[in-house]
This record gives structure tokens, C-alpha cells and sequence, in this order.
């Protein structure tokens, strides 16, 4: 595992987001789906199910 094995890098996580005013800003955590739901932290180290998100920033 390298330094950007994080949640928000994984494909199986999901980001959360708010409405505010018009438009949505993303929140600081989200959930995991696999194996099963969990919450996380988007900068969260990785768990072993880590698979990378095609499309990572």
C-alpha cells in the first residue's frame, strides 16, 4: 500500500454531500459498501478490500 491508499481513492467508497444554497459541497466522510456498510473518513487510511478508483484525483 502506497500514501494515496486512502477511502476516497477506493472504488467502494461513496462521498457524502450537503446543499448549500444552489449548489453541493462534499463533506469530510462518506460510507464503504463492501463487504458491507460502514462509515469512513475520506482521508482514512485504506482497508484491505482497497481497490483504486478508475477515475482518482
Amino acid at each position: 500500500m502506497n500514501e494515496n491508499n486512502i477511502c476516497k481513492n477506493c472504488r467502494h467508497f461513496r462521498q457524502h454531500y450537503i446543499k448549500h444554497g444552489l449548489s453541493y459541497r462534499e463533506l469530510w466522510y462518506g460510507h464503504c459498501v463492501y463487504p458491507r456498510l460502514k462509515k469512513r473518513e475520506t482521508a482514512a487510511k485504506a482497508c484491505e478490500h482497497y481497490k483504486e478508483r478508475e477515475n482518482a484525483e
